[in-house]
C-alpha cells in the first residue's frame, strides 16, 4: 500500500456531489434539503399507509387547498405523537402503538342521570401508551 494514495482516497470517501437548479441556495441549505427528503417521503409513506389516505378526487382550488391543510395537520399531529412515544419506546412507531389500543373501549352504562363510564381492562403497556399519547384525559383509566 502507498500512503499517499490512501490518503488521498480516504479523503474521497463520503463525499458526495449535490447540485441544484435554484443558484441562490447555500451549499448549507442544499445539504439540508438533501437529507429532508427522507422525512418527506415517510411523511408519504405514512399517509398512505396507517393514515389511509384516498386518491385526490377534487378539481377545485379550494377544496384541493383545504385537503393540503388536512393533510398537513394530519402528518403534523402523527409525527409529534411519534416523537412523544419515542422519548420512551424508541424502536416503536405510533402505528404499532395504536394497533396494541385497538381492543380498548369505552364502556357507558346507565340511565338518566346516572352514568358510569369504564374502559375495558388494560394491560401494564396498554395504560403507558394511553398515559404517553395523552389517552388519560379522554378515557376514564384507573
Amino acid at each position: 500500500m502507498v500512503p499517499e494514495k490512501v490518503e488521498a482516497d480516504e479523503l474521497r470517501d463520503g463525499r458526495r456531489l449535490l447540485f441544484s437548479t435554484d443558484v441562490e441556495m447555500s451549499a448549507a441549505e442544499m445539504c439540508r434539503a438533501y437529507f429532508e427528503r427522507d422525512a418527506i417521503e415517510k411523511s408519504f409513506r405514512t399517509a398512505k399507509g396507517p393514515m389511509s389516505l384516498a386518491p385526490i378526487r377534487y378539481r377545485s382550488e379550494v377544496r384541493l387547498d383545504a385537503y393540503a391543510t388536512v393533510l398537513y395537520l394530519g402528518l403534523l399531529l402523527w409525527s409529534w405523537e411519534e416523537r412523544k412515544l419515542r422519548k420512551k419506546f424508541p424502536s416503536r412507531t405510533l402505528e404499532d402503538a395504536l394497533w396494541s389500543l385497538r381492543d380498548v373501549s369505552l364502556v357507558r352504562i346507565g340511565s338518566g342521570k346516572t352514568v358510569r363510564e369504564f374502559t375495558t381492562r388494560l394491560n401494564d403497556d396498554q395504560k403507558e401508551l394511553l398515559r404517553l399519547l395523552g389517552g388519560k384525559g379522554v378515557l376514564p383509566v384507573p
